[in-house]
């Protein structure tokens, strides 16, 4: 079962590592459009174009964006010539599927020269991780990082190696830390060393 909060994030903090300057967007897993929405709200003159598996929250996010195609970004065949966004979104969508690395290659082609490509995924390292498998083993749930219906799972190498091997160059990695004040006081008495554990997940920002 999807957490119904999944497809109604506005995602601020993915929104602000997109560039300014990108007019053309493509968001992956669009959900009901609340990113998108809100991409359109901060830069009225962008052009948001999302792509969603789920039907009836497709139909949603179609009032509030340009334009939506209903699909599965691992089956279909995307209808947007080459050189079509200065932008592509991927929050919170690679880890669900089965090859992201084909994605990530099919959609180079869609970028302009420089196009840029915005992907949070979750990090495998969180100390939580570590906790539950010492405590219980692996348990899948409904949402978070033992999420059910994540296929792939990451690690900050891991997934700077399958950008750089989808042909992109890394511009940016912004972790998104949740941590107890345990957790980040020992980081800080570790010289920091533990970071790489406090993040839930990352941003990357990488161009073609």
């Amino acid at each position: 079962m999807t957490d119904p909060g999944y497809y109604e994030n506005e995602r601020r903090d993915v929104a602000r590592l997109i560039p300014a300057h990108a007019k053309q967007i493509l968001d992956v897993g669009c959900g009901s459009g609340k990113l998108g929405s809100l991409l359109k709200a901060e830069h009225p003159e962008c052009h948001v174009t999302g792509v969603e598996i789920n039907a009836a929250v497709a139909a949603e996010a179609g009032a509030v964006l340009d334009a939506v195609v209903v699909g599965d970004i691992q089956q279909m065949s995307l209808p947007f010539p080459s050189a079509s966004f200065d932008c592509i979104i991927f929050a919170d969508v690679l880890e669900h599927t089965v090859d992201p690395g084909a994605i990530l290659r099919t959609v180079r082609s869609l970028l302009v020269p420089q196009g840029v490509i915005v992907c949070s995924i979750p990090n495998m390292r969180h100390y939580t991780v570590i906790l539950q498998l010492l405590r219980k083993g692996w348990e899948y749930a409904d949402h978070g990082l033992f999420d059910r219906t994540h296929l792939r799972f990451f690690s900050r190498r891991s997934i700077e190696r399958l950008l750089l091997e989808s042909g992109f160059s890394i511009e940016h990695c912004e972790p998104r830390v949740v941590a107890s004040k345990k957790m980040k006081a020992a980081n800080v008495l570790a010289g920091g060393v533990l970071a790489e554990f406090l993040a839930m997940q990352y941003i990357f920002v990488a161009h073609v």
